[in-house]
């Protein structure tokens, strides 16, 4: 069930499900996307809560590898297709390895949808839509494409700005061409390092927005990626004025619950799994300045 929390998209946890207990999930499909990130393709076995399951972009599940422990990894795939579960994962810890291992076939548990995704509906229509995604950030933007490529007559520009530190480490390589190549939003793919035969930008993603024209006070800008990314892109927004409500910021933290009671995520008075992962900005600004939150 997806609802709304300030236009914000949200969905609960499984309709009528323990949130505390994971469900069984088998790996269908495995894509590398890189050197150490993989694309999970999940189908919930039990066909009743496959049926119900619902989520909106920008969430996340808790991934469960039994005897290993539980990871918060952000969905990836398409919202309208929510049968068809995705998780895009960088393997640099237990659980993720634990899930690589697993391997296609094994089972794994999951728990979710939990969080605060990205804004639709009516408070994001008719403007410029700007994402800003460094590295493994494009994966909680991905959904968010899919939707607005599906309602692009609700919208006037919607621009993609993805970083990556070499042309190696992108994701979705083959998906990216497909939305260059479609025309329906524009894409801009810079490198902090180029290598082989790379002949687009060379740069710091926030570098890109000297080639995009900004109108303020009619865009929502939508940021995804490590601390300093977030930062980055975020100041650099303020100062060409668009206004701190219609800037959107997905955060990082250690989260263990899903739900708020564990506080392992607290960000000042807030929890990332619960109020989170998509902040307003102007909701988190004075924690935001503040280098060690």
């Amino acid at each position: 069930m997806i609802t709304s929390a300030s236009n914000v998209a949200r969905a609960e946890p499984i309709c009528g499900m323990d949130a505390w207990l994971p469900v069984p999930a088998r790996i269908e499909h495995i894509d590398q996307e890189n050197f150490n990130t993989y694309t999970f393709r999940l189908r919930i076995i039990d066909d009743a809560i496959r049926r119900m399951y619902r989520w909106a972009p920008g969430q996340f599940n808790m991934l469960y590898v039994p005897g290993v422990g539980e990871a918060a990894i952000s969905i990836s795939s398409d919202p309208d297709e929510p049968r068809v579960l995705e998780h895009t994962v960088r393997v640099v810890g237990s659980v993720t390895r634990g899930i690589l291992d697993t391997g296609v076939g094994g089972v794994i548990g999951l728990r979710g949808p939990f969080g605060v995704g990205w804004p639709v509906g009516n408070e994001i229509e008719g403007k410029d839509i700007v994402m800003v995604c460094g590295g493994i950030g494009l994966a909680p933007m991905r959904p968010m494409v899919y939707y607005l490529m599906k309602n692009r007559d609700r919208y006037r520009r919607v621009i993609l700005l993805f970083g990556c530190r070499t042309p190696e480490d992108r994701i979705y390589i083959e998906e990216l061409a497909e939305w260059e190549a479609d025309g329906r939003i524009d894409l801009l793919v810079t490198v902090d390092n180029a290598s082989g035969d790379w002949a687009g930008p060379v740069g710091v993603v926030t570098n890109l927005l000297r080639r995009v024209k900004v109108n303020a006070n009619q865009s929502a800008v939508l940021v995804c990626g490590p601390r300093v990314l977030n930062r980055a892109a975020a100041w650099q927004f303020l100062q060409l004025h668009v206004p701190r409500s219609h800037v959107f910021v997905s955060l990082e933290r250690n989260m263990n619950c899903g739900f708020g009671r564990c506080g392992h995520c607290q960000y000042g008075a807030k929890f990332v799994c619960r109020d989170g992962p998509v902040f307003r900005f102007s909701d988190i600004a004075d924690i935001f300045a503040k280098e060690e939150i």
